[in-house]
């Protein structure tokens, strides 16, 4: 007899994984990975995703775990802030456009211009940068595009994709939230400010909550997939929302540091916090599951990684991860640092060693020559970013810190887990390298009524997940200090 599972699709911006999950009551059993590449396509200047493939994927992977199991349902998370544009048919407008392509390059600019930015925060809880969807959109109005008038719905990925799946279309919390568009406390949509940049207000449907049942999968999917009878459910559609609520034990005081191809970093909190500290500190509020809420920070991580290998192909070198990190751990550290926000590193093409260095000659620092410092340099930005951004929460916003939990691909790299430890001076807790998966599934159970609330969610992953722990190094805990205060020296 086949067991009754539950399919998980991840969607990152550097790739896709699946997983099947089983719960017995008291653990999950999660395991059958399946990943898949997320391409960009470049079109006559434009950069979009591959929506159809990663769609056509998604299938394949439920066909696959149909064959052993029976498959009750399925939830889909993604980065966050892409979205689609359907018309009064549904159907899809435009292709999904890549949040770095470069229409929205002065984007923000010109919309500061017509709300200040400061106002833009106060309605919105945001720290809104072009990737967000808030400056995607405006670029239709301030580029004179129709295809808003032309547009019904808007859905995010993850409700666009499950749109596919059930003929259904929602808006989940989480993603919404990623828009730069919804209230503070996140519970509708800021529309002063859409009304202010000549956004349709029709466009934006009403949010729902994280955790229901959408619909059953329709019968074209359900025969490509031999999902038959699978339901399909609104999880944490924006994959750090999915992480974060599967964080064994997780819960206010702690911070969660998810690692991928962005750091996503913060706390949980039962209220939005909007003030001038968490202004000039850069963060952000969110939609998480049930009345929680994360108070967060992101910036580039690994992107920064994956640019530097692809200037090492381009000029001939192929490094294995390990290997890199191997070198990265007996390089000596040149104690020196980029900023991962600044906007030059983010830019896609060019070769990053040129940037990183012009970075660096900027800030007065000697310039980087070989592979090891480059590939170092790059783990103790990521490191030193992460200090700042904790110490920012435990400092001047005083909110306790207690426990750090590092989840997702980048908890794998031993060598980053370990420079963040030590610069912190605190233990850190990585494991989870699928947290975002496990996440997903768990919130599927709480859907179906198995798991009776986010609290039981955490003590089932508990149950089911261990973390590595990291002991810092306290002697090198004065080295960071010290640096942290050279940094921002260099940058008055």
């Amino acid at each position: 007899m086949k067991r009754e599972i539950s399919i998980g699709a991840d969607l990152g911006a550097s790739g896709g994984k699946m997983a099947k999950g089983y719960f017995d009551g008291r653990k999950l059993e999660i395991g059958d990975y399946i990943d898949f590449a997320n391409d960009p396509v470049s079109l006559n200047g434009n950069l979009y995703w591959d929506l159809f493939g990663l769609y056509r994927n998604i299938l394949l992977g439920m066909r696959r775990y149909a064959q052993d199991d029976e498959v009750a349902s399925v939830g889909i998370d993604t980065w966050g802030a892409s979205y689609g544009l359907l018309d009064r048919k549904g159907r899809l407008l435009e292709p999904v456009y890549h949040y770095r392509d470069m229409r929205t390059e002065k984007s923000l600019e010109r919309l500061f211009r017509i709300i200040p930015e400061r106002k833009v925060y106060e309605l919105t809880g945001c720290r809104s940068n072009r990737s967000y969807t808030l400056p995607q959109l405006f670029s239709y109005v301030e580029h004179g595009e129709r295809i808003l008038e032309l547009a019904d719905k808007m859905l995010f990925l993850p409700d666009l994709l499950e749109y596919f799946l059930s003929g259904e279309m929602c808006v989940e919390r989480s993603i919404a939230g990623t828009s730069g568009m919804m209230r503070p406390e996140q519970d509708t949509w800021a529309w002063e400010l859409t009304d202010a940049l000549g956004i349709p207000a029709h466009i934006l449907g009403e949010i729902t909550d994280t955790g229901r049942v959408i619909g059953r999968i329709q019968r074209e999917p359900a025969e490509t997939s031999r999902a038959w009878n699978a339901r399909v459910i609104s999880v944490c559609g924006h994959d750090t929302a999915s992480a974060v609520a599967g964080i064994p034990g997780f819960g206010p005081g702690q911070i969660y540091v998810s690692i991928g191809t962005n750091v996503n970093m913060g706390t949980e909190v039962l209220h939005s916090i909007v003030n001038d500290r968490s202004w000039n500190g850069g963060m952000k509020n969110a939609g998480l599951i049930g009345d929680r809420k994360i108070f967060y920070k992101d910036f580039a991580a690994l992107w920064l990684l994956g640019e530097l290998q692809r200037s090492w192909r381009n000029a001939g070198r192929t490094y294995t991860y390990e290997q890199i990190m191997q070198m990265a751990k007996e390089c000596k550290s040149r104690r020196v640092y980029v900023d991962t926000e600044d906007t030059e590193l983010n830019n896609p093409g060019g070769d990053i060693r040129e940037k990183i260095n012009a970075c660096l000659r900027a800030g007065g620092c000697q310039e980087l020559e070989t592979d090891a410092e480059f590939a170092r340099c790059i783990f103790e930005s990521v490191a030193m970013k992460i200090k700042r951004c904790a110490e920012y929460i435990r400092d001047e916003m005083g909110l306790p810190v207690k426990k750090i939990s590092v989840v997702n691909g980048g908890s794998r790299n031993h060598v980053l887990m370990q420079l963040i430890s030590d610069a912190l001076g605190m233990p850190v807790y990585a494991g989870m390298p699928y947290a975002t998966l496990a996440g997903n599934i768990l919130t599927q159970y709480y859907a179906s009524g198995e798991i009776s609330s986010v609290d039981e969610i955490r003590e089932v992953a508990e149950q089911s997940f261990e973390m590595r722990e990291y002991q810092p190094d306290l002697r090198e805990k004065s080295r960071w200090d010290e640096d942290m205060k050279s940094v921002d020296r260099n940058r008055e």
